[in-house]
């Protein structure tokens, strides 16, 4: 339990964290070899690119987490009480299905690329690992979202 309390509250920090950390050290590891040893690595772009990737689909849920996903809700601020609640769950619905549906027409994508064998050039990774990304961001992309329309249908009617 306390586990996924931890997952919960941290995993995607944790992981953003170190993904970050792992983009500036290959990345400056790249800039010494280059402007040093005038040598530069055939890896390192790739690696650096393929970790920003994962990152950008990872911070999805984040972002929805923290509530820093960006929105325009001047809008909805302008309405009525009671109407200003029905909006704001309508809309954390509507984002829920949103990323179902990016979810689910993200897997055969990622089946197709599973089954082509394809791999990288400069680190031979398979690349069904990188296009996961996708799946896997906008799942907890779901989840997330999930939680934050629980948590502002608790906010509004305070159960």
């Amino acid at each position: 339990m306390k586990i996924l309390k931890w997952l919960d509250e941290h995993f995607e920090e944790y992981v953003l964290s170190m993904l970050l950390a792992l983009i500036s050290c290959v990345m400056m590891l790249q800039v010494i070899m280059r402007y040093v040893f005038n040598s530069s690595l055939s890896w390192a772009e790739e690696l650096s690119r393929y970790a920003f990737v994962w990152s950008a689909f990872l911070s999805i849920g984040y972002t929805i987490k923290k509530r820093t996903i960006l929105k325009v809700d001047t809008f909805v601020e302008i309405l009525p009480k009671g109407i200003k609640k029905i909006v704001k769950i309508l809309v954390a619905l509507t984002i829920t299905i949103f990323f179902i549906y990016l979810f689910v027409n993200s897997l055969p994508a990622v089946n197709r690329i599973y089954l082509s064998k394809q791999i990288s050039p400069a680190m031979g990774i398979p690349m069904y690992i990188i296009y996961s990304s996708t799946s896997i961001g906008f799942f907890l992309a779901i989840v997330r979202s999930i939680q934050s329309a629980l948590g502002i249908f608790k906010e509004l009617w305070g159960k």
